[in-house]
């Protein structure tokens, strides 16, 4: 069967001398993976249709039995030509697609995983990256994923955070919960690997990148 639909490189690994296997991800089939034959030869239809970090539109035989896909066309989007030049955002953008191959699912649909995967490449091929775009990123990928730590009250007995006697409870993350826990369920029994504690202003912040949609 012929497919069409839109796609944002992830990876190009060499498949034979003259063929490369591409996995891209895609708003409605989630992460899809092509074998492109011919792509190093130099009379190729695809030289220069795609690389990392494009967004593409692509035409494939979708293939049931072993999940990998034959490319038939491609025609660049986005070349996105800034990582070209700026190693910095090549270097952040490299870890954004690395973390979004790895959690995305083969052939299930995920639009929020695609549209923060493209929104954050196109903020990185524009700006310098600072590292706090990486950690906003972070938890935008949690949040697509249904993981979003929970922050404004205690995971364990639901204990508000943000209310006027919130300033003794001294609130501490625990990775092994998913969330911050209060004084009383952080020093109970059974809460795993020991919870850190969080200065104010850190947790603020988690929840200012927590809650905007934008880097």
């Amino acid at each position: 069967m012929i497919d069409k639909c839109e796609a944002l490189t992830l990876r190009v690994v060499p498949f034979s001398e003259t063929s490369h296997m591409v996995t891209w991800l895609t708003r409605d089939s989630g992460r899809l993976v092509t074998v492109v034959k011919g792509a190093c030869r130099p009379k190729s239809l695809f030289v220069g249709q795609y690389d990392l970090y494009y967004n593409c539109e692509i035409v494939f035989y979708r293939k049931d039995r072993d999940g990998v896909h034959i490319l038939k066309e491609c025609c660049p989007l986005n070349p996105r030509p800034g990582f070209r030049t700026d190693w910095r955002s090549a270097a952040a953008a490299a870890y954004a697609v690395d973390l979004i191959s790895r959690v995305s699912l083969d052939n299930h649909s995920q639009p929020e995983l695609y549209e923060l995967a493209t929104r954050a490449l196109d903020h990185l091929e524009r700006n310098t990256p600072q590292p706090a775009l990486l950690f906003w990123f972070e938890l935008r990928v949690l949040a697509a994923l249904g993981l979003s730590p929970q922050l404004d009250t205690c995971i364990r007995c639901g204990r508000l955070f943000d209310a006027p006697a919130a300033a003794p409870v001294r609130p501490r993350f625990s990775a092994h919960h998913g969330g911050l826990l209060c004084r009383d369920c952080g020093a109970a029994p059974g809460t795993g690997a020991t919870p850190v504690t969080l200065p104010p202003d850190v947790i603020s912040l988690l929840r200012r990148w927590q809650k905007t949609g934008e880097p």
